[in-house]
């Protein structure tokens, strides 16, 4: 209680002092350092518009979703895999996991963003029974092991989708060093009996093999790093990091100068430029946007589906926009929703996937726009509805941070904004639709021009003729 005169007693005081001095004790780590977070809470703002993008709807991974009821029932399959998991090698035990695991709980706690608040008994056996299940469903699946979860078609893509959302993660060096004991103890190979342990293929090759959607010949080599967990394993495989947009269309050669009807119609345009002072100025900024893909058709541009397994591969050159075949249904959507997220989040992940979405999310500003592209091949929606599919891409781009003066499509961005604007090529665009768009329109122009050389000859003989009979 505070005194007569606005001071707070002794007691208050005292009490202060040690609940400031036990949370300073509590901090980890040691002054002017912090935490490296690895695994994150989606922010509220984001999470509350597509909540079930972001959570899991089959099995819980992790703390955040720990205890759950709705995740009950995979519980039980959570404690048979751990059974199948140490009968794989008689050399494990449960006391040698949980023995390794303690070692590693508080670096395993400060992974997460959020404090974690389950003591270490409960925090040590969610850890335990998450990796031991990761670790022999992969085992099972890879090497075709039959399962009552594999038996029930449905569930596998579900689980798939689980194990990449941002939320729902643990360490990947707990998942290693589970298999670690899984692989190493027991026997030497030498003596009889070995452990079926030994011909268990390596946990990443396991992993990739699960994850990708590609033949293993086409998969792209896991460059060295430091894995935190499953969904960056993803994001460090699925969504190359090298810059693919390095041609760019800042020249198209110097054939489009030769055309005289274009020198013709820029010096015109040049001419009435200076007469009138319009100028467009862009204040040194880079372009934050694209116009939509009718717009960008209406300017010139044609659409083509490039023949690339990455769609990260998007060329304009030409006045041509290539972009790689993607198909969107509910579990690509969540996978992108997550992978875009986790890149907001971790900030030394170059912001590809970032930069690819408010490329979508400027090309598809309203349903003629998805039919545009689903005509050209380049988008296949599986959504209910095509509204839905510009509502996607569009709350994505706005949700997302991205740096526009340092984005991998950055000189895309600047090259097609700079052929939309330019008049040039407005001007062959609207001829070419209004005078060449099919067969008719081109005959009447043929016919037209043919009408328009018959008449000047006819003029001209009319006059020739005049002049020789006058002389």
């Amino acid at each position: 209680m505070s005194g007569h005169d606005g001071t707070l007693s002794i007691d208050i005081i005292n009490n202060l002092k040690d609940e400031i001095k036990k949370n300073l004790q509590d901090l980890p780590g040691n002054s002017m350092e912090s935490e490296k977070f690895t695994i994150f809470r989606v922010p509220a703002h984001i999470r509350h518009k597509n909540k079930e993008l972001y959570e899991p709807r089959m099995i819980s991974i992790g703390p955040y979703y720990n205890g759950n009821d709705a995740f009950q029932a995979m519980e039980k399959h959570k404690w048979r895999y751990f059974r199948d998991y140490l009968s794989r090698n008689t050399g494990n035990s449960f006391d040698n996991c949980v023995n390794e695991l303690q070692g590693l709980e508080s670096q395993a706690r400060r992974c997460y963003f959020e404090e974690v608040k389950l003591p270490s008994d409960q925090f040590l056996k969610m850890m335990l029974l998450d990796g031991c299940f990761i670790i022999e469903f992969l085992i099972k699946w890879y090497s075709g092991i039959s399962d009552a979860i594999f038996d029930v078609g449905w569930i596998l893509p579900i689980i798939r989708s689980d194990l990449l959302m941002m939320e729902n993660q643990i360490p990947f060096f707990v998942i290693q060093k589970l298999f670690c004991l899984l692989t190493s103890s027991g026997p030497s190979p030498t003596q009889e009996n070995t452990p079926v342990v030994h011909r268990i293929a390596p946990l990443v090759e396991m992993l990739l093999e699960y994850l990708s959607e590609k033949k293993k010949e086409g998969r792209p080599v896991l460059i060295l790093v430091e894995i935190k967990h499953i969904l960056h394993l993803y994001h460090l495989c699925f969504v190359p990091s090298q810059r693919l947009n390095k041609v760019s269309a800042k020249t198209y050669g110097i054939q489009q100068w030769l055309n005289p009807i274009k020198l013709v119609f820029v010096f015109l345009t040049f001419f009435l430029k200076l007469c009138f002072r319009k100028t467009k100025s862009t204040n040194g900024r880079f372009p934050r946007k694209i116009p939509s893909a009718t717009e960008l058709k209406e300017a010139g541009v044609t659409f083509k589906c490039k023949k690339s397994e990455n769609i990260l591969d998007i060329k304009f050159q030409n006045g041509t926009l290539e972009i790689p075949f993607i198909s969107i249904e509910e579990t690509r959507r969540s996978r992108l929703l997550n992978l875009v997220c986790f890149e907001q989040c971790y900030s030394t992940l170059d912001m590809d996937l970032t930069s690819y979405a408010c490329f979508m999310g400027g090309l598809f500003k309203n349903e003629r726009d998805v039919t545009l592209l689903q005509k050209m091949g380049i988008v296949d929606n599986l959504l209910a509805t095509n509204d839905e599919l510009v509502t996607f891409f569009n709350w994505l781009t706005e949700c997302s941070y991205l740096d526009y003066d340092k984005h991998y499509l950055k000189d895309l961005f600047i090259d097609v904004n700079r052929y939309y604007i330019s008049d040039w090529h407005r001007w062959r665009a609207t001829l070419k639709r209004n005078y060449f768009s099919n067969p008719w329109s081109i005959i009447s122009v043929i016919a037209a021009f043919a009408l328009l050389a018959l008449a000047v000859l006819q003029t001209l003989y009319t006059i020739l003729s005049y002049y020789r009979g006058k002389s």
